[in-house]
């Protein structure tokens, strides 16, 4: 004789006036239901982590995104300043021109100084005063004449440098030593010539007002004149030169008050 199957019966009774119903499953048909749910659950669950995955890789993409903007922003503003420094540097050069601040040329070194003949007299403007015997020490020129910037060097049209300054500022002497000339010069206008004893003389041009004469004996860092814009002159600077043995030299090389 067939065994029975066992059944689970679910009553449904309201509460107003109806009939009853009665739903009736077996054992096996709740083992597949639960079964059943189990694989629809798992697959909900398997959908939720795949879709918290895309959101997460999504959320990545959008950082990723965010920074490649930002990096590109930031190598245009690269960009913009490397054109601006070469239109700068462009620029640079063509004040250079103006001002013919080219190349400079070869300079004496401190070996070659040393050891320079001294210069012939012929070499010394003809209202050149004799110098006295306490200048024959040759005096270095180590001062910076004047405060300013240095807005010209030295090259082979330009034989000093231009120190840009405000009108009137005091001109000093760059070392002891007597006045050879003081007086008006066509290109210089208020033009100072000192020698520093037969190796070392120093020029000092466009001055506003010469403040010694020729023949004055000067110490280093006295006064001697006020910055101008006289002769040849497009505004308020020093022209310097610093001869040594009759030979240009940069004057920069020998300055302590930079």
């Amino acid at each position: 004789m067939k065994k029975r199957e066992r059944h689970l019966s679910i009553i449904i009774a309201p509460h107003h006036k109806g009939g009853q119903h009665v739903f009736d499953f077996s054992y096996s048909t709740l083992r597949w239901l639960g079964l059943l749910s189990a694989v629809v659950a798992l697959f909900i669950v398997g959908l939720v982590i795949n879709y918290g995955h895309v959101y997460w890789r999504a959320g990545q993409y959008e950082l990723m995104k965010k920074r490649q903007n930002e990096m590109e922003a930031e190598f245009a503003k690269l960009g913009s300043l490397k054109a601006e420094v070469a239109r700068l540097g462009a620029l640079e050069n063509k004040v250079r021109s103006m001002l013919q601040a080219g190349k400079q040329p070869d300079t004496l070194s401190i070996a070659q100084i040393s050891t320079a003949p001294a210069p012939l007299s012929s070499t010394l403007p003809t209202a050149a005063a004799p110098a006295p015997p306490d200048t024959a020490r040759n005096s270095p020129p180590w001062l910076k004449p004047v405060k300013g910037w240095v807005s010209a060097g030295l090259n082979a049209e330009h034989h000093g440098v231009d120190i840009a300054a405000r009108e009137g500022e005091p001109v000093m002497a760059a070392a002891d030593g007597v006045v050879s000339f003081a007086g008006w010069d066509s290109y210089f206008g208020n033009k100072l010539e000192v020698a520093h004893g037969t190796k070392y003389t120093t020029r000092y041009g466009h001055n506003g007002k010469l403040l010694v004469k020729t023949g004055d004996r000067v110490k280093q860092g006295q006064i001697i004149a006020l910055v101008g814009s006289t002769g040849i002159s497009s505004g308020p600077h020093l022209h310097y030169e610093l001869d040594v043995a009759g030979k240009p030299v940069d004057p920069t090389n020998f300055w302590i008050n930079r």
